[in-house]
C-alpha cells in the first residue's frame, strides 16, 4: 500500500504518486484500485530517491537513467546470447574443418618426386 511503501522509501505518499505519474514506478493495482507495491518497487523507489537526493538528478534525468539501464541490461543479454551462438558456430566450424582434413588423409597418396597422376575421371586433374 502507498503509505507503507512511502514510509519504507522515506518519502511522502504524494511523491510516490508523482513517480507513478512520470512513469518511474508502476505499482500493481488491486480490484479496488489500491496501489500495491512489491519489494522491487520499494527498491526502485529508494534508487530514485538516491538519484534525486544524493546525486541531484531531476526526474527527467532519472527516467533517462532508468531507460538506459534497461537498454544496457537488454544489450548485455543479447551479447551473451550472441557469444553463445558464436561459440557454438565456432565449434561446428572446427568439426567441419577437421572432417575435411580427415577426408584429405584418405585421398592423398605419396608419389615419387616429379611424377604426375591423372584423376580417374572424377573432377579435375590432380598432381
Amino acid at each position: 500500500m502507498i503509505g507503507i511503501a512511502a514510509e519504507l522509501i522515506g518519502v511522502h505518499p504524494q511523491t510516490l504518486r508523482m513517480y507513478e505519474q512520470k512513469g518511474l514506478l508502476r505499482p500493481r493495482k488491486s480490484l479496488k484500485n489500491t496501489r500495491l507495491y512489491s519489494q522491487e518497487d520499494v527498491e526502485l523507489g529508494r534508487y530514485i530517491q538516491k538519484l534525486t537526493q544524493e546525486m541531484g538528478t531531476n526526474l527527467a534525468g532519472v527516467k533517462r537513467i532508468l531507460d538506459l539501464e534497461k537498454k544496457v541490461e537488454a544489450l548485455e543479454a543479447e551479447n551473451a546470447r550472441l557469444r553463445e551462438d558464436l561459440e557454438r558456430q565456432t565449434a561446428e566450424h572446427g568439426r567441419a574443418v577437421e572432417e575435411v582434413h580427415r577426408s584429405y588423409k584418405r585421398e592423398i597418396m605419396l608419389l615419387p618426386s616429379g611424377e604426375i597422376v591423372r584423376s580417374s575421371g572424377r573432377g579435375r586433374k590432380g598432381f
